[in-house]
């Protein structure tokens, strides 16, 4: 099966690397769908910027994804008001769905061909427990706060998903995915003709007291802005609060419009469901279906390559029992790194010192990426900090967090995430009388 990313076919060229130093009013780090969004919203408030890229634009976790557009990643709504309480947690959802818009109108400001596939978003339940608890509870909240949501039992599920195992669902609109590749080239493309300087293979090496210092020369800069998601203890920034968990992305062949319908009977949405490591699919705008997944062993893992073959036959199983009848064949997968905190909210601050130094990571999703590079861009230029303490490396973190001293960083984090995503679904299980499961 071939490993190689679907979405970089055929090979992406880059632009020139660094070969001189420059200097600019601000260096970006990282041209992600973060730093690139950052730089954007730099460059149109008039501001001087030269961007850098170790690789090439979307080459990282922007561009090996699957392009779910939604507000929803590692946390549900629920999850955001249970943490941190009605009010605080809208505002983390608005920010997430404030980059789902910015996202949604650069497409349409740039006219990019990144195949924009309009699909509601669908949270399904792997068991009657989740579905009485978390599907539940994600369609309360959501009405709670003034926003339109359906919920789905197991049998009005079949109406619009043509699997037998899901116990239910909630769904909600205004969403959508798309080829995050082609939009972070084509975001690229546009800072160049703007005048921004792009330069890719070149990463920074090291930040020093006048901006950044890559192989091939220095940028000179007044203001860094770092933004390399899970890279960022590599330049000494927020070392103890971002780790990272590894992802499987498979495509198939291009199915046939009757096995299309068999999946979606209705209308194509992007699914997710309710397992710790879960599974998501969606069908992209040639017909094929896009599903990813994981397993515990290979998610906080840095070799992606020693999982592959089991992922693979994993995936394919999973495909067969929830689409039985319907003949998938996998053509490729792939993995990618995903920058995380130990409680799923992204990381922002600022580092003392001259240059001053901004540097954002850990969004898990494209919008919440998006949101963030906005963020950063604003705090550089107006002071905005509305969301620093909730995005803050120096945070609270939960239990499991606190023994990475103890048993290492990648089992700390798979405990504090552990914690995180069962800790609320246990206790309404408990509540109910129901021994916690799935």
């Amino acid at each position: 099966m071939d490993s190689s990313v679907y979405w970089f076919q055929p090979q992406p060229s880059s632009l020139e690397p660094l070969r001189k130093n420059v200097s600019s009013e601000v260096v970006v780090v990282g041209g992600g769908i973060a730093g690139l969004t950052c730089a954007d919203a730099l460059s149109a408030r008039g501001i001087d910027v030269t961007l850098v890229e170790q690789a090439f634009c979307g080459g990282g976790a922007s561009g090996t994804s699957s392009g779910f557009i939604t507000p929803d990643s590692e946390l549900e709504l629920s999850d955001l008001t249970g943490q941190f309480g009605p009010s605080r947690g809208q505002a983390l959802w608005e920010f997430a769905r404030a980059g789902v818009e910015r996202i949604r109108e650069t497409v349409s400001a740039l006219r990019i061909d990144c195949d924009f596939q309009v699909q509601d978003s669908l949270l399904v339940a792997r068991s009657a427990l989740a579905f009485r608890t978390v599907i539940d509870l994600e369609h309360r909240t959501h009405a709670a706060l003034g926003y339109q949501s359906r919920v789905y039992d197991r049998a009005a599920l079949a109406s619009i998903l043509g699997s037998p195992q899901y116990h239910g669902g909630v769904r909600y609109d205004g969403t959508f995915g798309i080829n995050a590749f082609a939009y972070c080239r084509a975001l690229r493309d546009a800072l160049v003709r703007r005048g921004v300087r792009v330069f890719e293979a070149t990463p920074a090496i090291r930040l020093t007291d006048t901006g950044i210092e890559t192989p091939g020369g220095r940028v000179t800069a007044p203001t860094v802005a770092v933004l390399i998601d899970h890279a960022l203890p590599a330049l000494g920034l927020a070392a103890r609060a971002i780790y990272h968990v590894r992802s499987f992305l498979s495509i198939s062949r291009p199915l046939r419009d009757a096995e299309i319908r068999a999946i979606f009977p209705e209308q194509r949405v992007m699914v997710w469901d309710t397992g710790l490591v879960y599974d998501y699919f969606r069908i992209t705008g040639e017909g094929r279906l896009l599903m990813g997944g994981a397993d515990l062993r290979s998610m906080y893992s840095r070799n992606g390559e020693s999982a592959r073959h089991r992922i693979a036959a994993q995936l394919t199983h999973r495909i067969e029992k929830l689409f039985p009848g319907v003949n998938i064949q996998i053509e490729r997968l792939w993995s990618g790194l995903i920058g995380v905190s130990p409680d799923f909210v992204p990381i922002a601050g600022r580092a003392g010192g001259v240059p001053a130094i901004y540097f954002a990571g850990a969004a898990a999703g494209l919008p919440w990426a998006t949101a963030l590079g906005n963020y950063l861009a604003d705090k550089i230029t107006d002071g905005r900090g509305e969301l620093d303490d909730v995005f803050s490396p120096d945070r609270p973190f939960n239990a499991g967090h606190s023994l990475q001293p103890l048993i290492g960083t990648p089992a700390a984090f798979a405990a504090s995430h552990g914690i995180l995503k069962y800790r609320q679904k246990a206790r309404l299980a408990i509540a109910d009388g129901i021994r916690f499961g799935r």
